[in-house]
């Protein structure tokens, strides 16, 4: 009753490992008329199943206050952990007056906003709701939503697309189009993840996204990755900052002693490009030493050592074909793109305006 009675409600689908919940949740909120906000790690934003009420790129226009005052809901009903976008995050927590139910295995609302917590496996819950809820009248605002996403990721587009120097989210956008169905993408932690969240579309290819997270995440990603790559259906590219690459590069003797096949995406800006997004990098004396932590490694030995095909890319065109290669051969490859971290940071934060001009208009009231 409470589901449809609501008239602003949302589905919120966090990380999870069960791909049973892709259809019969995707079903759900067409029924109910809800924005589905999909984590990628959701395994609810690419694959077969409906995507018409998916919003794959809310961790970008939710850090507009104008968008999320416009989207006020009534009900959230989520699945999952916490999403990885802190945007989702801060807007859930500006709206705690609204009804916020949690399904899932334990307690998983370190919001303290949940008035229900419901321990049920979430793809169970999914195909029993659809059984006792009726269709939405009406698509406002479903539309709405789906109105705003397709603006921010027109804006995204547009703008990755002057670009002409290396750009971290680039590598997402870019394998999005060039990964094939049934491919595996691993995103390590910090940055990586993030990016996987903002620049990689929806999708009807079955791309499966996994990633290490917690207060440890940055522990055994190659390992982890190359795991996964025994039992993936397609390949398997891993991507990688060159902090968490450099502190499980043992685990690439793993691939050779194997014959493992994987494709490492090193993302290189010499250091740990997470912190210069954060408040202490307006203090630069000490940054470098305690944030930064520039390493000066060069990683072709280190392929090489452990029998891996390894290639600098230099621009967008020749990391298009470089991944292409990559995903025809056996073996483990490693691709190198190199960045900078403070013009990371500079060029994030141009799509953040451009998004923030592409709003402002006719999708905004």
């Amino acid at each position: 009753t409470e589901l449809t009675q609501a008239k602003r409600g949302i589905i919120v689908a966090g990380p999870q490992f069960d791909p049973a919940l892709a259809e019969p949740v995707a079903r759900l909120a067409n029924v109910l008329g809800f924005p589905l906000l999909a984590d990628p790690l959701s395994l609810v934003r690419c694959g077969p199943h409906p995507r018409d009420a998916v919003i794959d790129s809310c961790d970008a226009f939710l850090r507009d206050g104008r968008v999320c005052d416009q989207l006020r809901p009534d009900l959230v009903l989520r699945f999952g952990a916490m999403p990885t976008s802190k945007p989702v995050l801060l807007y859930l927590q500006r709206f705690p007056e609204a009804e916020h139910i949690v399904v899932g295995s334990g307690w998983e609302d370190p919001t303290l906003l949940a008035a229900r917590v419901i321990d049920a496996d979430p793809a169970r819950a999914c195909r029993a709701l659809l059984q006792r809820v009726e269709p939405s009248a009406g698509c406002d605002w479903l539309e709405t939503w789906r109105a705003i996403n397709r603006a921010t990721r027109a804006a995204i587009a547009e703008q990755i697309d002057t670009f002409d120097e290396p750009f971290e989210g680039r590598v997402f956008a870019e394998l999005a189009e060039l990964l094939p169905d049934g491919a595996t993408l691993w995103a390590s932690s910090s940055v990586p993840v993030r990016d996987l969240d903002t620049f990689f579309p929806t999708s009807t290819r079955a791309i499966h996204f996994l990633a290490n997270r917690g207060a440890n995440g940055i522990d055994g990603v190659i390992s982890s990755a190359l795991g996964a790559s025994t039992v993936s259906s397609g390949p398997l590219v891993l991507a990688i900052g060159d902090i968490a690459f450099y502190h499980d590069m043992n685990g690439l003797l793993a691939a050779k002693l194997h014959r493992l096949n994987a494709t490492i995406v090193l993302l290189n800006n010499d250091g740990g490009g997470i912190f210069s997004f954060l408040p202490q990098a307006q203090h630069p004396e000490h940054f470098e030493a305690l944030f930064g932590t520039p390493h000066g490694l060069v990683f072709r030995p280190v392929a090489e050592m452990y029998g891996a095909s390894y290639r600098l890319t230099d621009g967008i065109d020749d990391f298009r074909g470089a991944v292409v290669a990559a995903l025809q051969e056996p073996g483990l490859k490693i691709i190198e793109v190199r960045t900078d971290r403070v013009r990371n940071v500079e060029l994030h934060d141009e799509v953040w305006r451009a998004i923030a001009v592409a709003l402002t208009g006719e999708v905004l009231r």
